[in-house]
């Protein structure tokens, strides 16, 4: 099954000054809705508690900045880095980000549902005990990511880098991994359950139960 595709109008407010928008959304306490985001760079800023409806944020900067339980809805991401922001706890739906870098963002019990991250750098982020539900990752570096305690429900995978990513106490039953990379993935055997792999992957996996395989 395919995410849902964000609901986002051909008919978007360019918007230049996102900060002044931010501070009315918090006095009047609005969402944020139906804006076009360009070429804008706001590092280390604050964005908590903040809702996004039906926009497009194209060829943005936000590294480093506070996301922590933003709600995020209809949302199309374009060439924007998000590296080392804090989006713990926040929810996503119907949200794509495509040739975004996120490089150590943190998504700790964050939910993330319907959600296609196509061409994005997610090396480093942290997905302890985040809830993922139908959702699509698509030529997607996670390599050395950590995705601890989580819940996966409908993921569909395609050429995703999962070197020495962690999947702690993470149950993989139902996850076609046979596009992956799964080079020095750190992960119990219980966990493996279920999970589908090639020929190959199982022969390196088999390692995991300390057998030599030849």
């Amino acid at each position: 099954m395919k995410p849902s595709k964000p609901n986002i109008p051909p008919d978007l407010e360019l918007t230049t000054d996102l900060s002044s928008l931010m501070a009315w959304a918090r006095e009047e306490e609005m969402d944020i809705e139906n804006r076009h985001f360009k070429d804008l760079t706001l590092t280390k800023i604050d964005f908590s508690h903040l809702s996004f409806r039906s926009s497009l944020f194209e060829n943005c900067d936000f590294s480093d900045c506070n996301f922590e339980k933003i709600d995020c809805r209809d949302l199309h991401f374009q060439s924007c880095s998000l590296s080392n922001c804090n989006f713990a706890e926040g929810y996503f739906n119907r949200c794509t980000f495509f040739a975004c870098k996120l490089v150590g963002a943190d998504f700790h019990q964050a939910q993330i549902e319907n959600v296609l991250a196509s061409e994005t750098s997610f090396k480093y982020a942290n997905f302890s005990k985040t809830q993922l539900k139908s959702s699509q990752f698509s030529s997607c570096d996670l390599s050395e990511a950590t995705i601890s305690e989580a819940k996966l429900t409908q993921i569909k995978l395609d050429d995703v880098n999962f070197s020495q990513t962690s999947f702690f106490k993470t149950p993989l039953k139902g996850l076609d991994l046979t596009s992956c990379q799964l080079d020095g993935l750190i992960v119990s055997i219980d966990a493996l359950s279920g999970a589908l792999v090639s020929t190959y992957q199982a022969a390196e996996l088999a390692k995991l139960m300390g057998l030599i395989v030849r």
